[in-house]
């Protein structure tokens, strides 16, 4: 009788039904349940982010297009390499080109990596990627203007 064949006689007799998680290494399976630290881990992160990223554009640039952005959302892909920040404009009355406010968005970016690395206490951020998304409220108009 070969080894695996005996070391399946002396599971059965072990337990009572046979699991998917019978014969696998411990360790493995602690590396799978390690995967769920690390989306905590980055949820924590973007949290951070978007409470640092607020306040840096908010109060501390002397931009009127920049100061007129609000953060409304920041993820982060599986490997974490990416923040994707969502900005929409606060003031709907002024609204400045998009690709402009992107490429201001994008020469401040070190700015902004540094604020947010002071911040959580990382000594790497993930770079940044923009979008500009239109501001919530004003969606929330133009679906009920459409269905009234």
């Amino acid at each position: 009788m070969n080894n695996s064949k005996q070391w399946l006689k002396k599971a059965k007799q072990l337990c009572d039904e046979l699991g998917p998680e019978d014969g696998i290494d411990p360790r493995i399976l602690a590396r799978a349940l390690d995967t769920k630290t690390k989306s905590h881990k980055s949820q924590q992160l973007c949290k951070e982010a978007k409470h640092t990223l607020s306040l840096v554009l908010a109060g501390e640039l002397s931009d009127p297009t920049l100061q007129n952005l609000g953060v409304v959302d920041v993820t982060t892909n599986d490997d974490g390499q990416f923040l994707f920040v969502s900005v929409s404009h606060i003031d709907t009355g002024i609204v400045p080109d998009e690709n402009q406010t992107l490429n201001k968005l994008q020469a401040i970016q070190g700015y902004l990596r540094s604020a947010i690395a002071q911040s959580v206490k990382r000594k790497r951020v993930p770079a940044l990627k923009f979008q500009l998304v239109r501001p919530p409220n004003e969606v929330n108009s133009d679906a009920y203007s459409k269905n009234n």
